[in-house]
């Protein structure tokens, strides 16, 4: 007596199909993950130069700042414009109107 299996060969292949699209599938998963954080990577390291270019750039406007507001250049910039020390100023208030 001869006992036939037909669909044992079938599943066999359909198990290694499956198995090998499982496989592809997961490798180009990581393939797509590994590009998307070398990107992040190349992403922040571009950030990164920028935050110190601006720090660079809000240092000298600081500087710049701070050496126009000077007492030395103020009373500098008001005796060129003509402007008097006032020892005793007289201050108006805008409730004496």
């Amino acid at each position: 007596m001869t006992i036939v299996r037909p669909n044992r060969d079938k599943d066999i292949k359909r198990t290694i199909i499956l198995c090998g699209a499982g496989v592809v599938t997961m490798v180009a998963m990581v393939v797509v993950s590994y590009v998307s954080l070398v990107s992040a990577k190349h992403d922040l390291e571009k950030t990164r130069v920028s935050l110190e270019s601006m720090k660079v750039e809000n240092a000298e406007l600081k500087n710049q700042y701070f050496e126009m507001t000077n007492v030395e250049s103020l009373e500098r910039f008001a005796s060129e414009m003509g402007l008097v020390k006032d020892k005793n100023p007289g201050w108006v208030l805008a409730s004496q109107y």
